[in-house]
């Protein structure tokens, strides 16, 4: 019997999605060199149009995945984390989108070191540079400086739009009857929700690199103890940056605020101690001296109570 794959069925309609993983499919054939794979990862992939490939990246239900890849293709990625969590840094880019939030990438050439989560779900649209000009039109002027350069990495904060479009997209991908209109009509509507988040984006791409360096120490420090984080303004004197450039720059360079970042992984510590540990014993190890508060925590985190994830 052939286990069934964490995306055997839609993530917003429970209809079927996700077919057995193609052992030629473009996830291998573009992103990996030959000697690369990614056998903790699943994926189905759909050619909308000429230059434009939808695709639906699941984990595989029972271990997280970690790799270096090398990037072969000259797609722009618009990406959508939707569920459990995926990591990836590249030229010194961090990208820890939480659930919800999007990434557009265009890294042709470029090392990736990658984690993903046993659970991880994560649609890609996947458009060649001249097809995006062309379907996107003014809105393409956004972005096609940096693409000329040939390095791009921006994300969104979570966007329910962008969300809203990707459950769209993403329950029509496997439906052998769906017209193809529909799924290109829904591809541009995951494409549009993209580049209005662009249009709030306050601050620059890049930053120079002995500030990124400085924000990768601050990132580091704040890490170190996930029961006792340091204050904004610790972390400002620390590594040498106003507080300011230092929420700046964690906006730019992972894509979340600060304390996001350190709840973020304070919640996934925690749910993996819940593994051996019992909820109380979990929220005093991770500084929580009242039980309901670490267990409203974790519940905004995960969208359950922490009882529930106990092993």
């Amino acid at each position: 019997m052939t286990e069934k794959s964490p995306l055997h069925q839609c993530v917003s309609c429970g209809t079927p999605l996700l077919s057995q993983a193609n052992k030629n499919a473009l996830f291998n054939q573009q992103h990996h060199s030959k000697e690369e794979t990614l056998e903790g990862i699943n994926c189905r992939l759909v050619e909308l149009r000429p230059g434009m490939v939808a695709a639906l990246y699941g984990g595989n239900g029972q271990t997280q995945t970690q790799a270096r890849m090398l990037n072969n293709s000259r797609y722009v990625h618009f990406s959508c984390l939707m569920q459990d969590m995926a990591e990836a840094e590249v030229r010194k880019h961090q990208c820890q989108p939480d659930v919800g939030s999007g990434h557009i990438i265009f890294a042709p050439g470029e090392f990736f070191s990658a984690r993903y989560g046993k659970d991880y779900i994560s649609l890609d649209l996947m458009v060649e540079p001249d097809a995006l000009a062309d379907v996107a039109a003014d809105d393409y002027g956004q972005i096609e400086a940096d693409i000329r350069q040939g390095f791009l990495v921006r994300t969104s904060t979570q966007s329910r739009q962008i969300m809203h479009t990707a459950h769209i997209l993403a329950s029509r991908l496997d439906h052998p009857k769906c017209q193809q209109l529909l799924l290109q009509s829904a591809a541009l509507e995951f494409l549009g929700a993209h580049f209005s988040s662009l249009k709030d984006d306050k601050f620059p791409v890049t930053l120079p690199m002995r500030e990124q360096q400085r924000i990768m120490t601050a990132r580091d420090r704040l890490l170190h103890d996930l029961s006792a984080p340091p204050t904004i303004e610790q972390l400002s004197r620390e590594v040498g940056l106003n507080q300011l450039k230092l929420k700046q720059g964690f906006k730019i360079l992972f894509g979340t605020s600060i304390y996001a970042m350190f709840q973020k992984h304070r919640m996934d510590h925690a749910r993996f101690l819940l593994k051996n540990k019992n909820v109380t014993e979990v929220a005093m190890t991770m500084g929580y001296s009242n039980i309901s508060h670490f267990s409203a925590a974790y519940r905004k985190q995960f969208g359950i109570l922490p009882k529930y994830d106990r092993g």
